[in-house]
Order: C-alpha cells, then structure tokens, then sequence
C-alpha cells in the first residue's frame, strides 16, 4: 500500500506522500515562504498533508483554496488566535508606554549620519498586555524562533518591529505619503507626546500603517475547520488544521486595485467598505480593535514627530524571513524635523 497521508483520522491514498516534521523543520528554518509556495510549484495540489512536529496540519497553498477558507465560507472554520481589546482604562496607559518606548528608539540618531533602521527598530519592545494565545500548531514553529521566550510575546515583537521598519522604508520610497504623515502629525500633535485622544486623529497614520501590514503580514495564517469540508478534493473533519498564508489573498487583485501598489488611501472608509469580512487578516485573524493596530499607531507617529528618514543610494534591499519578512538592513539618514 502506497505512503498514504493520514486526514482528520482516516487514512487517503496520495501517491505523493505526507511531508514529514524533519523536512518541515528544515524548510521552516531556510526559507519558510518559498517552502509553502513550492507545495503548489512541485505538482502538488492546492492542499498539502504535512507535519509540523507530531500534529498534521494541511498547507493551503492554491490562492482559490485560501479564499475559499477566509471569503467564501467563513463558518466552516474557526480563527485559533484572538486578542482581547484593551478597556478605556488600559488604553490610556497603553498609549503612554508605547510612546516613551517609541521614542527610546531614536535616541542615539544624530541628524545627517547613516542608521541601520531595521537594528532600531528591532529595539522595540511591545507593550505588556498579559498572555497573548497563538495557535498551539504555530507555537511549535515559533519554539523554534524564540526558544528563550514566550512564543506569543516573540511572535508579537517580530511583526511590530518588522511592521515599522517597512514602514520608514514604504515612506521612503513614497515621499507624498511621507509628507502627508508628516503634515498630520505636525497638525494633530503640534511636537507634543501622543495620547489616547489623539489616536482617532491619525487617521493617515492608521492607514500607512494598514498598508504596510497588507504588504508584509504575519507568514503564516491557522485555522480549523468546525464543520465538515471538501477542499482540494480532500474531505476534511471538525478539528483539522490548516496553514495559509495571507500574501496572497492581501495581493488579490479583485479585492485590491493595483495590489503591488503602495496606497495608504486604499483603506479611506468609502474605498474598503467593500471588503469582505476575512480579506485583511495582518495577524492571522481580522480584529481592527486590538490594541497592535493602537502601538503602531503611536509609534510611528511618535517617531515621524521628530523624524525624517531618507533613503540611501547604492544598496539593495533583501528581506529576511523567520516569523515575518522583515527588511535585512536598512540603511537610511535620520533628518531632524522638530524637538
């Protein structure tokens, strides 16, 4: 009998076998991204059976497949990872401790001399919140990442510092968005500290910040399937586990306009009103009330108060890619802009 993957208990002859946790490991800790895009290039279906440790999860690599599990039916599966927002109260002393750590990232930037902005910015320590719940499947991988520390707590450090690196790096490229960052929070804070209340005015902000996460998501997406499914001609049980990645759903041209593009006015309330519930998953599930969209929010504005950073000529970007893709070193010149 041939090797045949084993799904949600039941046993599929699949001539190509099931992938197993060593070659999954190995993968994972080489290039990750082109890993999951090579399941779709070598022949495989648009599901793939494979181990990741002792569980068996199903890559969903085919775009049509990932739209299927995040737009088309939504209620056939279940998002594992979610993030309780913070209360009035939290927020307010949330926003203040972002800031201060936002700004002590800058501290030693003298204006006129180069900086390695990825290196800065990986200086970033998330605000404590408590326990932060990531998938138990995705805590395997993470292990891997982050042995010294809380897989979640190091999962959340690497998209935020990822997240503001690319984005100095998107305004950079894009010097009419960077004025108009600037000129918002010129206007909204006047040189002062951020607070709670002027987070609803940053509204420019928020929405660099949405494109840069639509661009450079978390890697990975989990979800399991609640009630019976076929996907990819696979029949799939309550409880199974799928793994996606959300580059191609947030690069769908049907859902956005120019995707390659870079639009923060793409998320103006009358220009993504339109977007299905599950189009825009940055963290592996939708939910624009956590406080991660909050943080990124003061830290980029809290730096762009003070700083302008321009691009240096000469050297070629490359991403590196562990949890999230993130740029490897960005060498950029800090300008001084207020005090």
């Amino acid at each position: 009998m041939p090797d045949a993957p084993i799904v949600s208990g039941r046993r599929l002859l699949r001539p190509m076998g099931v992938i197993r946790m060593g070659h999954m490991e190995a993968a994972v800790a080489g290039d990750p991204l082109g890993f999951l895009g090579s399941l779709a290039d070598d022949g495989r279906p648009g599901v793939t059976p494979l181990y990741i440790g002792p569980r068996l999860v199903h890559a969903v690599t085919a775009p049509d497949l990932v739209r299927a599990v995040l737009l088309a039916d939504p209620r056939r599966y279940e998002a594992q990872a979610k993030v309780r927002p913070p209360t009035a109260g939290e927020l307010v002393g949330h926003t203040v401790n972002a800031a201060v750590r936002a700004r002590g990232l800058t501290a030693d930037w003298r204006p006129g001399v180069e900086v390695d902005v990825t290196a800065a910015m990986d200086r970033y320590e998330p605000v404590d919140r408590g326990p932060i719940a990531i998938p138990s499947t995705i805590t395997l991988l993470m292990q891997r990442f982050f042995p010294a520390t809380d897989p979640g707590r190091g999962c959340l450090a690497a998209l935020l510092r990822a997240t503001l690196a690319w984005t100095w790096h998107e305004l950079a490229s894009h010097p009419h968005a960077q004025a108009r960052l600037h000129a918002e929070v010129d206007t909204v804070l006047a040189g002062r500290p951020v607070t709670a209340s002027d987070v609803p005015n940053l509204r420019y902000t928020r929405r660099v910040v949405s494109e840069v996460l639509r661009l450079h998501p978390v890697l990975l997406v989990m979800r399991t399937v609640v009630k019976p499914v076929r996907l990819g001609g696979i029949p799939l049980s309550p409880g199974a586990e799928l793994l996606l990645r959300p580059h191609s759903l947030h690069r769908d041209p049907e859902l956005y306009p120019a995707p390659a593009q870079f639009d923060p006015d793409r998320w103006r309330a009358d220009r993504c009103a339109h977007l299905p519930r599950g189009a825009f998953v940055p963290f592996g599930y939708e939910d624009r009330g956590s406080f991660v969209w909050t943080e990124l929010t003061v830290a980029v504005a809290t730096i762009a108060t003070r700083w302008q950073l321009l691009p240096t000529l000469g050297r070629r970007l490359r991403a590196q890619v562990s949890v999230v893709e993130r740029p490897d070193r960005l060498v950029m010149v800090p300008q001084q802009r207020g005090v």
